[in-house]
């Protein structure tokens, strides 16, 4: 599943790297879905790995996302009390 607006193909690498993925098949096959909007079976396909491992990276790469995008609201500690 395609998230509603692509990324932008500088955003996946930022992403990428922030989450050290390593180069190779499931990488290429998480750009195909992140950026190009390409189905999750195609892009394993086309990029030579499995359903099941590119499920995981892409799993990875949303969760990294929804951090960043947390860390960047500024909303990652709001259930923790600030130090006084």
């Amino acid at each position: 599943m395609a998230p509603a607006q692509p990324m932008m193909p500088a955003s996946f690498d930022a992403l990428a790297q922030l989450l050290r993925l390593r180069q190779g098949p499931q990488r290429e096959a998480a750009r195909l879905v992140l950026v190009y909007g390409v189905r999750q079976a195609d892009a394993a396909r086309i990029a030579g790995c499995s359903a099941s491992a590119l499920g995981n990276t892409l799993r990875t790469c949303r969760a990294g996302l929804e951090l960043a995008r947390l860390a960047a609201d500024g909303h990652a500690n709001e259930h923790e009390a600030w130090p006084k």
